[in-house]
């Protein structure tokens, strides 16, 4: 489970840290390319993958019931919830 959540300094990446006292930052770009709400999906299905300009940055961190949260991005994003699960395989792939 998660302990806590927020934005790194330059909210350039989130810090995930787990119950078992590890953190991982995950890229903002890694988190907005990675969405799963129908909007991104739709532009993987239509242009390949999700783009992202440079210099993205977390602009919001809202808690979505026990679960989740909601992520808002500097490109105007703010549809992809992202399930703790979710979080985890992430954070269990890029392992930083």
């Amino acid at each position: 489970m998660i302990t806590e959540l927020a934005a790194t300094e330059t909210c350039e990446e989130l810090r995930v840290t787990w119950e078992s006292g590890r953190v991982t930052n995950l890229p903002a770009a890694l988190l907005r390319q990675e969405a799963k709400d129908a909007w991104s999906i739709r532009e993987r299905l239509d242009h390949g993958e999700v783009q992202v300009l440079p210099g993205l940055r977390i602009t919001g961190i809202y808690q979505v019931g026990a679960a989740g949260v909601n992520l808002h991005f500097s490109d105007g994003h703010e549809k992809a919830i992202y399930p703790f699960t979710y979080l985890r395989e992430l954070s269990d792939q890029f392992d930083n």
